[in-house]
Order: C-alpha cells, then sequence, then structure tokens
C-alpha cells in the first residue's frame, strides 16, 4: 500500500511539488494529482512555478476531488450522469416548495424565511448524500414517541427533500450535486480497481471523511503508480494514545481513514520528520487518557513565535488587525488567521 505523509511544520504544497519534480524526471507532465479543493489546486499549480524557479513547466493534471468530471480521467465520459442543479436554482425551487407548504405543516409566509430554510434543506441533503445515508429511512427512525405530535410536524415539513425534491430533480433531469460527487468518486474507484492507469496518480491533503473518498483513497494506494500523501500524521504519539482519541481530536479523522484502509501508521512513510514544534503540539493534545505520559520537552523552538495577551477582546482584535495588515504590505508575504 503506498501510503506517505508530510508533517504539520511543512510547507505542504510546495513540498508536494518539489517531490513530484524529484520523481518524474522528464515526464513531468504525466500523471494526475487529485486534492480536496479548487483553491488547493490553484495553489498547488504556484507551488510548482515556485518549485521550477518560475520557469515555463509542463505540470501534470491537477484536479480537484468535487470536480472529476472536469478532468480526463479514466472514465472518459463513459458515466451517464445527469448535470448538477446550480446552487441558485436549487435554493429558488426549495424556497417554492417551502412557501406551497400550509403553516400546519412547517411552512412560512416570507420569502427571506423560505430561503433560509431552503439552506438549511441543501445543506441537510448534501451531507446525508457525501455520507451516503437513506435519508427518509434515517428520519423515520429518528422518530421520538416522546415528541411525536413536534415530529409528526418535522416530518411533513422535511417531505419536501425526502418526497417533492426528488420528484422535482427527476422532472428537470438534474440531480443533487453532492450525490453526483459521490457516485464520480465511487465510479472512479472502481474503474481503476478494474484497471490500473499506467501513469502515476496521487491523492493528497484529504483525510478521506467522506465514505466515497476513502474508497477511492484505497483505490489509489493499491495502484502501481499510485500514492496517498496524507497531511501532518503525528507518528510521534504513543501507541496507547493514538487508541485512545477522541472524535474531537485532530488526529482522529487519521486514524480512521488507516483504519478503513486497513492500515496502520507503520505502514505510512515519512517524506520528512518532525520538529521540534510538532512534537511539543503532539504532547500538548494528548488524550485525557494518556496525560500520564505527558512530559515537557527539553527545548522549545520559540523562534518567530510571540505570545500576545492582551486585555479585552478590543485589543485583541486589534492587535490581529495590525498583524494581518503588515503581512500584506511585506511581498510575498502569506498570513493566515485561525480562530
Amino acid at each position: 500500500m503506498n501510503l506517505v505523509s508530510l508533517p504539520a511544520d511543512a510547507p505542504f504544497l510546495d513540498a508536494l511539488a518539489a517531490k513530484w519534480l524529484e520523481r518524474a524526471g522528464d515526464e513531468l507532465a504525466r500523471g494526475l494529482i487529485l486534492l480536496p479543493t479548487r483553491r488547493a489546486a490553484r495553489a498547488l499549480s504556484e507551488a510548482f512555478l515556485r518549485a521550477g524557479d518560475g520557469r515555463p513547466l509542463l505540470l501534470p493534471r491537477i484536479t480537484a476531488l468535487g470536480a472529476l468530471d472536469e478532468a480526463p480521467l479514466t472514465l472518459a465520459g463513459a458515466l451517464d450522469l445527469p448535470p448538477a442543479v446550480e446552487t441558485a436554482q436549487r435554493l429558488a425551487a426549495l424556497s417554492r416548495l417551502i412557501l406551497a407548504l400550509p403553516e400546519a405543516r412547517g411552512g412560512v409566509r416570507t420569502a427571506d424565511r423560505a430561503w433560509m430554510l431552503a439552506q438549511e434543506l441543501a445543506a441537510l441533503m448534501d451531507e446525508a448524500e457525501r455520507a451516503e445515508l437513506d435519508l427518509p429511512e434515517a428520519l423515520a427512525r429518528a422518530a421520538d414517541a416522546e415528541h411525536a405530535e413536534h415530529w409528526r410536524v418535522t416530518l411533513e415539513f422535511l417531505d419536501i427533500v425526502t418526497r417533492a425534491w426528488p420528484a422535482w430533480l427527476a422532472g428537470q433531469g438534474l440531480m443533487n450535486p453532492a450525490e453526483r460527487q459521490v457516485r464520480l468518486l465511487k465510479a472512479q474507484a472502481a474503474a481503476w480497481e478494474d484497471q490500473a492507469p499506467d501513469e502515476p496518480v496521487w491523492v493528497a491533503g484529504t483525510t478521506g471523511g467522506i465514505p466515497a473518498v476513502a474508497r477511492l483513497l484505497r483505490s489509489v494506494a493499491r495502484l502501481p503508480h499510485g500514492l496517498v500523501v496524507l497531511p501532518g500524521l503525528d507518528h510521534t504519539l504513543p501507541d496507547d494514545a493514538w487508541d485512545a482519541l477522541d472524535e474531537s481530536h485532530p488526529q482522529a479523522g487519521l486514524r480512521r481513514l488507516l483504519q478503513g484502509l486497513g492500515a496502520t501508521r507503520a505502514d505510512v512513510s515519512e517524506w520528512r520528520t518532525a520538529g521540534g514544534r510538532v512534537r511539543t503540539l503532539s504532547q500538548a493534545l494528548l488524550p485525557a487518557a494518556s496525560l500520564q505520559a505527558w512530559r515537557a520537552p527539553s527545548a522549545i523552538d520559540t523562534s518567530n513565535l510571540l505570545r500576545l495577551e492582551p486585555a479585552d477582546q478590543q485589543e485583541e482584535a486589534v492587535a490581529i488587525a495590525l498583524v494581518l495588515r503588515d503581512a500584506l504590505e511585506q511581498p510575498g508575504a502569506r498570513a493566515a488567521l485561525v480562530t
């Protein structure tokens, strides 16, 4: 199984571009790199330019996982899927269905409120479809006898997404975007399992939180020229702490992915050893059950690290704004606000 990881302190896309250049030799443009988002795909193209010192390069195909139908992949258009409904069209149609409901069944009378509910229904459908959950069945199972009347009204309102909306989509010859994405991912995984491509295929930067993505990762990891590049896998975490991780821990998604792949951390090669700050952060985030293993690192790298203790939220906000403003005035500087 072809699995590698980059530590959290590595510039992920720059390291990815450098490794592709190192391995590709004279066949730089031959192959495919899949990333979680279109933004990441654009950023990787920029990373290749930096790695090539600005000289013109023929790049491999770089595609977002959510845009498989826009890339010339193995399927080559063999799937005959309806197009995805556009966001604005979906919200407008859902709003009309909501406004048509009587208030006793959860309907509303104002367009702005209907639009808000349409956004919530769209998000519910997307979440269920990405999780490959049968929404009507799941809603029926969730019925609570203690709140039967309230739940009956809720179910009648949700008839929009379980009955009315599927009928509307069928009449328009359209699909929900999340369902279409899932079917493309599953079909691509099956195609590669049936016939492995003769060129490199890398999937990088995703933790496989969507079941269909996890299956695609499993397929790619088994390809002769496939590679899955995991972001920030903690190889320093003790095994007992790894086993005790709860779902709120930053490493929980990677652990779940490895379990789904039938792999362990020992199966994942490291492209680069984690620095001292990563090890310090790993210690700080030990699960409660493993706190007995905590020990203060002998030396903590605090270079370029500033701890600010503002007197109040206003002072904090001003300080953050000034730091970001300063970064904007530095040519080539990159800044991120994590809150």
